[in-house]
Formats: structure tokens, C-alpha cells, sequence
């Protein structure tokens, strides 16, 4: 253990992160040391709420919600649950029915417990009673007794995933959502299979209720906030013991959504996320004088920032630990055809350019808040953009969550599409989730070529080694992309590598085809590779091909120049050496927002 790298990660902690560090670590312990006496502390709690209602009004406003978000997560494989087969982050898994289900067995994810907490997540359940059947209804019920039986507090490990305060958020909402779904449906009563599941839920109530996750705080507070005011909303007086929400969930707000509202964490797919939370705080109905008002004015923000991270695909940028399937599309939570030519969140740190199928997302911000920074990726300056609405370039993506190799190389400045120092990092990674050092970004204001539409940004990431970096980003829609790169300073040992999907073929050199539409590459500044065999993972741990440009720049008193040119269309026009000269000196006398 590096004292100094422990130091630059724990200086950014607030006093109340320190202090419920050692509170919740403490209660995690007595929970495991003393788990009779725990279970019995959270029961008597449990009792003394009230057992919600699915059948009531905010009960099927919120399901109808969840279960846009369950079958975008589980709308391919959801009915192979009661027989035991399940589809947990692209893997399958069939353990041979609902009784052999191994809630802690092995999920092929090293040392982080995310598939578990999938499994125990209980999403499927949503889009499975929203059928209707009182089958379903009895595997849902053997599977929450499953889970009860087969996870004693006193197992190791047992409160980082199926018993994660996080975790049982999750399948509070998703058990209540999919019991609303199943009474909508006009399924058949079953009073001891619903009892099982409102019992479940309202012991998961008390839990979380005595386990928030102030120490984490950001989305995992916010998602336990949501999962009680879900069940709040669902009981015909709200309960007493959850009259913390009322300022509870506005404070969490603004810590998880900024000014321009951006999600804190800038992830794009954490976004969507966050917006249907906000969603259901609005449907759950509580606090209308004080609550709606502000509801509505951060679900007006959150609704407009979300085209900003949108490809014209209709799919999200992947930037920092983003992915593709674990949220509904970005186009089917907002209306993204009609975004502007230029369009950016100046908080959150992206600028969008596009028309019609072209389009670029740029990262130009922090890597995430400085508190909790545990989904950052080292992706400042990196573009991901479409010709005629298909992807050509791509972010990495997330192979894994498992601290090591796979997840140090996937957050690293040379799995991104971004200029870099070849071996050094703007940002000092370690384990899954740990951040020590790291830079910043913003944005520079340049004029745009003829024609172009135009954003710029730095980096101050290697400042440390006194280099400077910044990048210039032009698009011509209809016809190309122009990517200028300067780094100035001390070390030169330069490069910007560029990621093309696999969909594209390789034509001929640094052309490429899809569907009719050739995409050809071509150093303006610096020498351009072949394409190189690469990988990218646009759904979790699901590894596809792509091909790797790598440009290397030339290099002139003490400064570093690259630039490439994508075109798309017969009618692109090559920048001259005016165009490309004016970017590199507009670059080099921007002056940089604070950071």
C-alpha cells in the first residue's frame, strides 16, 4: 500500500463519508458477529411499518416505470426464471430450477460480486408477473425464500451483494413493481405467495432504512432513498419511520444531478438511471407542495442534458463506466431527433456536434466528483462519433468491474479515444473503483473553419510532468471529421489512438465500409498506423473486434502536433494547411477555464 497514492484518494472524502465509513463498516460487523440479534432489531422494525399497497395508484405509476427499465435489462431472457435460467450481464446461467438456485455460487466475476447482485436484484420478476400467471407468481415466491434460506448473515461476503443495501433497494422496487404489474394484469390471487413477497419487501424497507450508504453516498444513497419513498408511496399513510425522505431525497438531488443536469458521476448510462429514480420519486406522490416543483424542474434539466450524451444511433456515449443494455435506450426516454447542431452541459463536461446521422460526443469535463470518482475512466478529450447514424468511432466500454488487469487496461488514457502520454496515466487508477491523482478538463473557445461545427478542450492530466494537452474537434456534416492534437512541455512521448468497430470493414489501408457508406482516415499532422487488431466491449463483458489507428505526432520545439481527417462522403474537402494552422495556433493561445 502506497501511503501517498491512499492520501490523494481519501483528502477528496467529506467529514460525513469519514464518519459513516467507520459507522457502516461497524454495523456490517455486529450484523455478521451477532445475526440473530440483528435480524430481530430489523424485524421488530419491519413491523412497525405498514405493508404497502400494489394495488394503489403510485404503486402501477411506478411498476409502469421499472418495467421499462426490466425489459431493457432482462427483456430477452425473463421467462426462463421459473426454471431456474437466468441472464445475468450477457452470461447464462441455468441452474436446473427455482430450488437449485446458488444466490453466492460462482458467476465468473473475480472479486467483484456484481452478477450476485444482479441475481439478487430480482429484475426479472418485473416483466415476468407483468404476464399475469400465477405460475410466476409461485417461482418468485420459492426464489425469495431461496434467497432468505441460502444467505445467513453470518456468511462472509454476504453484505456486498445479496445483502447490500444497494441490493436490496433494488429488489424492494423490483418486488413490489412486479406484484403491481401482476394485480394489473388481473392475476390470479394468491394471498401466501403475495404475503411472502410484501413481507420480503417491507423487512428490505427496515434494512435499508437502519444500512444507508452514507459512506458511498452518490447513486447508491440516492437508489436506497428511491426504493423507500417507492414503498412509502405504496402505503396509505406514509410511515413515520420515513419521514427522513422529506429532506433526505432533495439533498441527494443536488449531489447526484449538477446545474446543467448532467448525473454527477458522468456516466451517460448512470444518467438514464438516475432519470427514471427521479421518475419514480415523482410517481411515488409523496410530498406534492415540497417535492413536485423541484421533481419537475430536475427532471426538465435531466431531460435536456441527455441528447448532449447521445449519439445519433440513439444510443448513449460510452464514457466512463457506461454500457450499452443495463438502460432503456436514450431515444425511448426522451425525444433526441431534433437536437440542435452544437449543444453542451458545461458542468457535467460534454459537447455535442451533429446533424442528422453525423454526430460526436467530446469529453471535456472532470472525470467525475472529486468524492466519489469510482466510475471515472482516463477519457478527457475522447470522441465517440457517427457517420450516416452508425458508430464508427467507439469508446472501450467496460470488459469488468474485477479489480486487475482487464479493469486497469479498460480505464486507462490508451483504451480511450483520446490524445496521451504513452505510459503515464492522467488519472491514478487503482483497485475497481479507487482514484488517487487525477487531472481535469474544460473547454476552449476557438472559431470554427468554414463550414465546421466546432469544440475544443484541455486536459491538465499530465501536468504533473509539465505537458500540456489539448484538442480540436471539427465536423462537417455530410462529409468529415477533423481531430487536431497538441500537447506542449516537457514529454513528448506522444500519441492519440482512435477506435473503429468492427462493423467496418477494412477496404483498403485506412478506409473502411459499412452498408454502402466508405469511411476513409488520413493524417493532416503526424503518421497514421495500419489498422491493428483490437477489442472494444459495448455491452458488459461482452468482447467484440475493432480496429486500432494510432497517430503518432510530429514533433517541433517542444511542441507535439497531430491531427487526422475522417470523410464519409465524395463531397468531403480535405482541410489545407491554413485550416489545419489556424486550429494548432488557436490551440495554443486558448486560455483554459479553471480547473
Amino acid at each position: 500500500m502506497s501511503i501517498g497514492r491512499l492520501w490523494r484518494t481519501v483528502r477528496h472524502l467529506t467529514a460525513e463519508q469519514w464518519v459513516f465509513r467507520f459507522v457502516c463498516r461497524g454495523q456490517r460487523l455486529v450484523m455478521r458477529h451477532h445475526p440473530e440479534f440483528s435480524r430481530r432489531r430489523i424485524d421488530r422494525a419491519a413491523r412497525r411499518l405498514p405493508l404497502p399497497d400494489p394495488s394503489s395508484d403510485s404503486a402501477v405509476a411506478i411498476a409502469d416505470i421499472v418495467l421499462q427499465l426490466q425489459m431493457a435489462v432482462h427483456g430477452d431472457s425473463y421467462e426462463g426464471a421459473p426454471e431456474g435460467k437466468f441472464t445475468l450481464l450477457n452470461r447464462d446461467y441455468d441452474f436446473g430450477g427455482v430450488e437449485q438456485v446458488s444466490w453466492r455460487g460462482e458467476f465468473h466475476e473475480g472479486n467483484n460480486p456484481l452478477r450476485r447482485m444482479n441475481l439478487a436484484y430480482m429484475g426479472y420478476a418485473v416483466p415476468l408477473l407483468a404476464r399475469g400467471r400465477a405460475a410466476d407468481l409461485a417461482a418468485i415466491c420459492a426464489l425469495v425464500k431461496s434467497l432468505d434460506q441460502q444467505n445467513a448473515w453470518s456468511a462472509p461476503g454476504v453484505f456486498r451483494d445479496v445483502w447490500n443495501a444497494y441490493t436490496a433497494s433494488h429488489r424492494l422496487i423490483n418486488l413490489l413493481s412486479a406484484l403491481a404489474l401482476y394485480r394489473r394484469a388481473g392475476g390470479q390471487r394468491d394471498a401466501a405467495s403475495e404475503a411472502v413477497l410484501l413481507e420480503h419487501a417491507r423487512f428490505c424497507a427496515a434494512f435499508i432504512r437502519a444500512n444507508l450508504e452514507r459512506d458511498l453516498q452518490f447513486n447508491h444513497l440516492m437508489k436506497n432513498y428511491v426504493a423507500l419513498s417507492a414503498y412509502a408511496g405504496m402505503c396509505a399513510v406514509p410511515p413515520a419511520a420515513l419521514g427522513l425522505l422529506q429532506a433526505a431525497v432533495p439533498k441527494s438531488i443536488r449531489q447526484n444531478v449538477l446545474p446543467d443536469g448532467g448525473q454527477a458521476e458522468r456516466c451517460p448510462m448512470y444518467h438514464v438511471l438516475s432519470m427514471l429514480d427521479v421518475r419514480v420519486l415523482a410517481a411515488s406522490g409523496l410530498f406534492p407542495e415540497t417535492w413536485q416543483p423541484a421533481l419537475d424542474e430536475t427532471m426538465a434539466r435531466m431531460e435536456a442534458a441527455l441528447p448532449v450524451m447521445t449519439l445519433a444511433d440513439g444510443e448513449v456515449a460510452l464514457m466512463n463506466d457506461s454500457w450499452i443494455g443495463e438502460a432503456p435506450r436514450a431515444d425511448s426516454v426522451v425525444d433526441t431527433g431534433d437536437t440542435p447542431p452544437v449543444t453542451r452541459i458545461v458542468d457535467t463536461g460534454y459537447v455535442r456536434l451533429g446533424q442528422d446521422g453525423d454526430s460526436i460526443v467530446f469529453d471535456c469535463g472532470p472525470c467525475g466528483p472529486d468524492d466519489n470518482p469510482g466510475h471515472a475512466h482516463a477519457d478527457f478529450l475522447s470522441v465517440e462519433a457517427t457517420a450516416g447514424g452508425k458508430r464508427f468511432l467507439v469508446d472501450t466500454g467496460v470488459p469488468t468491474y474485477t479489480a486487475g488487469t482487464d479493469r486497469n487496461a479498460s480505464r486507462s488514457a490508451a483504451a480511450h479515444n483520446g490524445p496521451r502520454l504513452i505510459d503515464a496515466e492522467p488519472i491514478e487508477f487503482w483497485k475497481s473503483f479507487r482514484v488517487g491523482r487525477r487531472g481535469y478538463a474544460g473547454e476552449l473557445d476557438l472559431t470554427p473553419p468554414d463550414g465546421a461545427l466546432i469544440t475544443a478542450g484541455w486536459q491538465s492530466g499530465y501536468a504533473h510532468l509539465g505537458t500540456d494537452v489539448r484538442r480540436a474537434v471539427c465536423l462537417w456534416p455530410g462529409r468529415g471529421l477533423l481531430i487536431a492534437d497538441l500537447w506542449r512541455g516537457a514529454a513528448m512521448t506522444a500519441e492519440t489512438r482512435l477506435l473503429i468497430p468492427s462493423e467496418w470493414a477494412v477496404a483498403a489501408g485506412s478506409t473502411f465500409s459499412q452498408d454502402g457508406t466508405d469511411l476513409s482516415a488520413q493524417a493532416l499532422a503526424g503518421t497514421l498506423s495500419a489498422p491493428e487488431d483490437a477489442a472494444h466491449w459495448y455491452r458488459f463483458g461482452v468482447e467484440r473486434k475493432a480496429h486500432r489507428l494510432v497517430l503518432q505526432p510530429d514533433l517541433a520545439k517542444g511542441e507535439a502536433r497531430a491531427a487526422v481527417y475522417f470523410s464519409w462522403s465524395p463531397d468531403a474537402v480535405i482541410p489545407d494547411a491554413d485550416v489545419l494552422a489556424g486550429l494548432f495556433v488557436g490551440l495554443a493561445t486558448a486560455i483554459p477555464t479553471a480547473g
